[in-house]
């Protein structure tokens, strides 16, 4: 286990209020830990749309995911999670996408309840 998946475990054992403002780069992440939040979240939304002008629709990639949320997580020194979509697969994708999160310095990953192709929750349809 990384020193912030730590981090984030202590902050969810706590029992405060955990509040994780959404970034989508490594600019958006200094600015919520220089405002003093103990965590942030990478939203599918946000990182298609900043990345490929897409909704969160399935394009982007588990290997597109991955590398940003690398850059992302490598600009601060508090906790980051990720959105790993729908895990990108079956069980075994999904262990996979877990470790590729990991490695990349991730505290911990989302991953939602649905095939492929996904719907994104909040578009209409």
């Amino acid at each position: 286990m990384t020193d912030n998946a730590r981090k984030f475990r202590a902050l969810l054992q706590s029992g405060e209020f955990i509040v994780a403002p959404g970034v989508y780069d490594g600019y958006s992440v200094r600015l919520v830990e220089a405002a003093g939040f103990k965590t942030a979240a990478t939203s599918g939304a946000a990182l298609s749309n900043a990345l490929l002008g897409v909704p969160d629709a399935g394009v982007m990639g588990l290997t597109e995911n991955v590398n940003h949320c690398r850059h992302i997580a490598r600009s601060v020194s508090i906790p980051v999670t990720a959105d790993a979509d729908t895990g990108y697969g079956n069980p075994m994708n999904v262990h996979y996408t877990v470790q590729m999160f990991e490695e990349a310095g991730i505290a911990g990953v989302n991953i939602e309840d649905q095939e492929s192709p996904k719907r994104c929750g909040h578009m209409p349809g």
